[in-house]
């Protein structure tokens, strides 16, 4: 049964993936920058002047996550594709690759057909998920750091410390924000103590690892051309809320965008499942990690503040997306409704 569920899961995957691709938009480079894809300009900078170094301002934060840009103009001039075509190109592939974690991780869990088949939709119409970063492909890391949490939650549920370093190192290398996944473990090692799979070595292992990629990322934008200074952009990011002279009604607008990405998956929340209670003993390191690490990547852009975040409180919160659904895979059961199918 499990194996004929695969097979309908894949096919069911690969319906859904080509209606996205011959029914999205397509926007050029220009067009990105303008709908939503702003980073991109340094992302984009970064790999025309590969291997070199950007000669151009870009912003600290920005400059940071080198690497995958970089090794994507390297790998276009290596091939002499195209760069903003290779961005898509790989943007693509891994949006696959993601769904394929999605559905190993469902099938672990021997959830029935349909519970699979709503959550590849759940994940593959959000916008924020899919048709986003198509659209606009330079805005590449982000597909990366959801990557790279994923493959962390899948070696924290696993046991797998292999899986879950891989994870954290790119991860780390698409976004700062993956500072969450060492507060998450560290937080799991508090409460479990002995009996967490991670040792105390292994955390401070994890803490150097993120430590020594942000000092990478960091010697690439001293080596470039920056246009602010690292202090003020991290102050905007973590105090914004706080001296900002936003209006309550902007306020509550503000805190309402994210309804666009997680709107349906709270209305399949209400009327679609039911809490299985067994699972949160069962699975409890996995459950804390994903809790701990999904509020911090919703925090984040909150207390970035109104005029900081804007509109992109939808994209940044969306990082925690398939977290959450992974969540939802492992603690919930498919109500028995009759109508359920249609």
């Amino acid at each position: 049964m499990i194996n004929k569920n695969i097979k309908i899961s894949y096919l069911f995957l690969i319906l859904i993936l080509t209606f996205i691709l011959f029914t999205n938009s397509y926007f050029d480079y220009n067009q990105s920058l303008v709908f939503g894809g702003g980073d991109g300009i340094s992302y984009y900078e970064i790999s025309l002047k590969a291997p070199n170094i950007s000669d151009i301002p870009l912003k600290p934060i920005h400059a940071e996550r080198f690497l995958f840009p970089y090794i994507i103009g390297i790998i276009s001039k290596v091939t002499t594709i195209d760069i903003f075509e290779l961005y898509r190109i790989l943007n693509i592939l891994l949006i696959f690759l993601i769904n394929v974690l999605l559905l190993n991780f469902i099938n672990k869990y021997n959830k029935d057909l349909l519970f699979i088949l709503l959550s590849l939709l759940l994940f593959n119409l959000n916008p924020y998920q899919t048709r986003f970063y198509i659209a606009s492909p330079l805005i590449i890391t982000d597909l990366f750091f959801i990557l790279g949490s994923i493959i962390s939650i899948i070696g924290i549920d696993d046991k797998n410390k292999k899986n879950f370093f891989i994870g954290l190192i790119i991860s780390s290398f698409a976004r700062q924000s993956s500072i969450a996944i060492l507060i998450a473990v560290f937080a799991i090692k508090v409460i479990k103590k002995e009996k967490f799979f991670l040792s105390t070595y292994n955390i401070i292992s994890s803490l150097v690892i993120f430590i020594l990629i942000y000092f990478i990322g960091l010697i690439y934008t001293k080596t470039g051309v920056q246009d602010t200074t690292h202090s003020s952009i991290y102050f905007s990011h973590f105090f914004g809320i706080f001296v900002e002279d936003a209006t309550f009604k902007e306020y509550i607008i503000f805190l309402i965008w994210p309804l666009l990405s997680f709107g349906p998956l709270i209305i399949f929340i209400i009327f679609f499942i039911k809490f299985n209670y067994d699972s949160i003993k069962n699975n409890f390191n996995t459950n804390i990690f994903i809790f701990i690490f999904s509020l911090l990547i919703i925090a984040q852009p909150i207390i970035s503040g109104f005029f900081m975040s804007g509109k992109n409180i939808i994209r940044l919160s969306s990082f925690s997306y398939a977290p959450i659904l992974i969540f939802l895979i492992m603690n919930f059961k498919i109500k028995k409704i009759r109508n359920i199918k249609i």
